[in-house]
């Protein structure tokens, strides 16, 4: 083997390291986000309420701001907690919630919901928008407290087991995160997936919203487990997972940037030891396995042809394609854009 891929492929793992290891952001939505089925209903079956609790109720619906309507609420409870209209109020004001966007304010006024919709099942309508909240603010040790009160009263509440799985891949590719939260996110991950792929849909999510959540989350929590399993030193592991992800969004740059790297370390790996011992079917599976990072490299780069936030990426994964290739077509690269060509997403 050629002494000059190796020195191409420790380049290469370099740099797909250093730049491209961002996972997607997203936003999870909650469960007070995903009831549109029974507020349709509530609108065809609304109690009979005096004027009075009718003018109480407009109070709430007039109120400017998620904290003014708390407020506006627990006026409302102090005389009429036990009104049929209390879990449609409850529901209502954590939907206001949700549309706050800074986390600490989101915190604030969860806190204060608790205090005021102080039954089990409203607390339950807020206390993934709560433990969301604590993540995206880097208070995980207050979104581990809150996560697992609330799964042991919900331990199927996908929500909360995808928001702690991403969290945990996310905290995983930063370098340092707490091992509590590491085998939390895998554990909740592990259960995430478990219920999608069997469709476990949740009681409280309408069959629209849980095909559409389904569909999104499944590659991510893949994608997700292998990051976790990377940076924990599990390769195996990791691939198994990302293959996973991959095969079911094939055009994810991260995740395809991720199991290109995973198999050029295990080609390095193998073409060193077989430079040592010289045994043939080392040779056959260091080959075999450069195939495989050959593959990985010309999808990676179709998958980010012409974006902006890939481009230099780009462009080194086409020189070091090219060293890849040629190398295992007798100095040739015939063929080469159309293997990349193969990989680009259908318009």
């Amino acid at each position: 083997m050629r002494s000059y891929i190796f020195h191409r492929a420790g380049v290469l793992a370099v740099c797909v390291l250093g730049i491209s290891f961002a996972l997607n952001s997203a936003i999870i939505a909650s469960p007070a986000t995903s009831q549109d089925q029974k507020k349709e209903q509530d609108k065809d079956n609304l109690p009979n309420v005096s004027p009075e609790e009718q003018k109480s109720l407009s109070n709430i619906n007039s109120a400017t701001g998620a904290e003014a309507k708390i407020k506006a609420a627990g006026e409302y409870l102090k005389r009429y907690s036990k009104s049929p209209m209390r879990e449609r109020v409850a529901r209502y004001v954590a939907d206001e919630i949700v549309g706050v966007k800074d986390n600490e304010q989101k915190i604030t006024l969860s806190r204060s919901f608790l205090s005021t919709f102080n039954q089990p099942n409203e607390a339950d309508l807020i206390k993934p928008i709560l433990v969301e909240a604590y993540l995206n603010a880097g208070k995980v040790d207050d979104a581990l407290n809150e996560s697992t009160k609330h799964l042991e009263r919900n331990p199927d509440d996908v929500v909360v087991l995808t928001q702690l799985a991403w969290a945990g891949a996310m905290q995983a590719q930063k370098g340092g995160a707490a091992p509590k939260l590491l085998q939390t996110a895998s554990d909740a991950g592990t259960k995430a997936i478990q219920m999608m792929e069997a469709d476990q849909k949740p009681v409280k999510m309408t069959a629209e919203n849980w095909a559409s959540f389904r569909n999104s989350w499944l590659p991510r929590l893949y994608q997700g487990q292998g990051v976790i399993k990377f940076y924990s030193n599990n390769k195996p592991g990791a691939k198994e997972n990302l293959e996973k992800a991959v095969g079911l969004d094939p055009y994810d740059p991260p995740t395809l940037l991720m199991l290109m790297t995973i198999s050029n370390e295990e080609y390095n790996d193998l073409a060193k030891k077989y430079q040592v011992e010289k045994k043939p079917d080392q040779l056959k599976q260091a080959l075999a396995v450069m195939d495989e990072a050959i593959d990985y490299m010309a999808r990676a780069i179709a998958a980010t042809e012409g974006q902006a936030t890939y481009q230099t990426i780009n462009e080194q994964l086409k020189e070091n394609l090219k060293q890849y290739y040629s190398f295992r077509h007798d100095g040739k690269t015939d063929g080469m854009n159309e293997l990349i060509q193969k990989y680009k997403k259908p318009k």
